[in-house]
């Protein structure tokens, strides 16, 4: 069985990139063909992805407690930035779909889609006006969140009326030379494409993680702990991928699916986390790991070489897993 500790049962959601206020276009991508369209435009480094249907989020009673996990203070700042153009970011935007290129997900660093309802000759006429910062790539134009001289600005790009990019500099570059054919996009990784066609349609909120990037997410997770210098290496090793999907209902109930590399493996993740959730039941020592109460919700499934945890829980308790802000 791997070395590892512990897993992290984590429901990373996706950030919401803002829009342009809707005038009436031609119709936007019909439900969950942004993460196709995704995995032809971002670059094939990408190791992370996460899907978000906020048209569908928006119909739930929830929404209000979701929004506000859907959104960094980064992001906070960039809707009050375009509101002045007449921008109302919580009714244009269907769908979002975000990558990370290194192997750590968090509220920075991200690059991404999004569908809905654009105006992108108004936005170029705004920035003209307000002589803010545009680059010019590859026959687009970037328009800067910010001075445009940082490394780490976020600037945002459109394919068309109903489609935007937006990341940092390089990234987006990146994604516009994977679009137009100049790089390899992520369409060329055949397991991702198979893994986003068993995800689409399947939940408002999924997304898919390398083995690397399981690792490091169980090892941000136990940090917090108390629980030092714990090997998770092999857990990389071990696990190909990990995909998960998100429903909202009066709370949240989550599927992962581990995809190991063998059927052993898996069976070995399976009987890790029994032990865990029995250690969980004994009082803490001191010094010794602390783990979340929401362990003991985790049920398990094994089919072959993956494994599936099923967790739920209310709103509130996604903070115990996630920090609010998509981090």
């Amino acid at each position: 069985m791997p070395s590892v500790r512990t897993i992290r049962s984590i429901v990373p959601v996706g950030l919401l990139f803002a829009g342009l206020a809707a005038i009436p276009f031609p119709a936007p991508l019909a439900a969950d063909q942004l993460p196709g369209e995704a995995l032809s435009t971002f670059p094939a480094d990408t190791q992370q992805v996460a899907f978000t249907n906020l048209a569908a989020l928006r119909s739930l009673a929830i929404y209000p407690e979701i929004r506000q996990r859907l959104l960094n203070r980064q992001l906070h700042a960039f809707e009050d930035f375009l509101r002045p153009m007449g921008i109302d970011p919580d009714k244009d935007i269907d769908e979002v779909m975000l990558g990370w290129r290194g192997e750590m997900m968090g509220p920075s660093g991200y690059l991404g889609l999004a569908a809905g309802r654009f105006q992108p000759n108004a936005i170029k006429q705004y920035f003209a006006r307000a002589g803010l910062p545009v680059r010019e790539y590859n026959g687009s134009e970037l328009y800067a969140f910010g001075s445009g001289a940082d490394a780490n600005d976020i600037f945002f790009t459109f394919f068309d009326n109903s489609l935007a990019a937006f990341g940092r500099q390089a990234d987006l570059k990146a994604m516009i030379d994977a679009r137009l054919g100049s790089a390899n996009a992520l369409n060329a990784n055949s397991d991702y494409v198979n893994w986003q066609g068993e995800l689409d349609g399947t939940a408002p909120q999924w997304g898919i993680l390398n083995g690397k990037s399981a690792s490091n997410l169980a090892g941000g997770w136990l940090a917090p702990s108390g629980a030092k210098n714990i090997d998770l290496s092999s857990l990389a090793r071990s696990v190909r991928a990990l995909l998960y999907r998100v429903q909202w209902d009066s709370g949240f109930s989550t599927q992962l699916f581990m995809v190991c590399t063998t059927p052993e493996n898996a069976a070995g993740f399976a009987n890790l986390i029994g032990m865990l959730q029995q250690a969980a039941k004994q009082p803490p020592s001191p010094g010794g790991l602390v783990l979340p109460p929401i362990l003991q919700s985790i049920e398990t499934h094994r089919d072959g070489a993956r494994l599936e945890l099923d967790v739920s829980g209310p709103a509130e308790m996604l903070d115990r897993i996630l920090p609010q802000g998509g981090g």
